[in-house]
C-alpha cells in the first residue's frame, strides 16, 4: 500500500508572520515623502550677494535659493556663511554673524512660497538653531506692510549645540504675512533646516 504524503505546508508561525508585518512597516516608513515646506527649501542650493543698507553698512555672503536678507533699510552690517555641519544632512545650515547695528535690525525671509494664512489653521516652523555666544533670534509670522508688526512672534533661545525647535501659532483671523528670523544686536546665530507646515 503507498503511503500518501500531505501536501499541505505547515501554518506560518506568529513570530515570522510579526516579522513579516515588522518589514513592511519599517520599509513603508523609508519610502515616506519628505515633509514639503509651504516656504522654499532651506537647502543646500544658494547663492551669495552683497546688498548696500543704510549710512555705509554692507550686508553679504551666502542663503539658500529664495531665502533674502532684508536689512537694506537700516543701518546694520553682517555676513551669512554656508555651513556644512548641518544636524540633518539634507538640511541648508547658514551662520549669521551681525557685526554692527547703528539703527534697525537684521531681517531673514523669503518673499516665495506661502503667505497667505488661514483663521483657525494651525501652522508649525521648525527646524535648528545653534548660537556660540547665546545670541538671541526672534521668529515670527510678520505684516507684509505697514506698520510691519507681528501677528505671532517667539524668542529662541539658543546654545553651542544645534538645538530643534519648534513654533506654533493659529490665526484669528486671514491674514498675509512673512515668516521672519529677526537679530537686534550683534552677536552670532546659525540657523538650519527650516521647514513651514499646515497641521491638521
Amino acid at each position: 500500500m503507498k503511503t500518501l504524503h500531505s501536501t499541505f505546508s505547515p501554518l506560518p508561525s506568529i513570530k515570522s508572520i510579526f516579522t513579516a508585518v515588522l518589514f513592511c512597516v519599517l520599509s513603508a516608513a523609508g519610502m515616506a515623502e519628505p515633509v514639503k515646506s509651504l516656504l522654499p527649501a532651506f537647502g543646500n542650493e544658494g547663492a551669495d550677494f552683497t546688498n548696500k543698507a543704510q549710512n555705509s553698512h554692507v550686508v553679504k555672503g551666502w542663503l539658500p535659493t529664495d531665502w533674502k536678507d532684508n536689512t537694506e533699510w537700516a543701518a546694520v552690517t553682517a555676513t551669512y556663511t554656508k555651513l556644512t555641519d548641518a544636524p540633518d544632512k539634507a538640511a541648508g545650515a547658514v551662520r549669521i554673524k551681525v557685526e554692527k547695528v547703528d539703527e534697525g535690525q537684521l531681517q531673514l525671509t523669503t518673499f516665495q512660497g506661502n503667505q497667505k494664512y488661514k483663521k483657525g489653521t494651525r501652522y508649525l516652523v521648525t527646524g535648528w538653531v545653534r548660537s556660540p555666544d547665546k545670541t538671541s533670534v526672534k521668529l515670527g509670522a510678520r505684516q507684509k506692510g505697514d506698520p510691519y508688526e507681528f501677528y505671532h512672534e517667539e524668542e529662541l533661545t539658543a546654545g553651542p549645540e544645534w538645538k530643534r525647535f519648534e513654533f506654533a501659532f493659529t490665526p484669528a483671523m486671514d491674514f498675509e504675512a512673512y515668516i521672519m528670523f529677526v537679530l537686534r544686536e550683534a552677536g552670532t546665530v546659525d540657523v538650519a533646516g527650516v521647514v513651514v507646515v499646515e497641521k491638521p
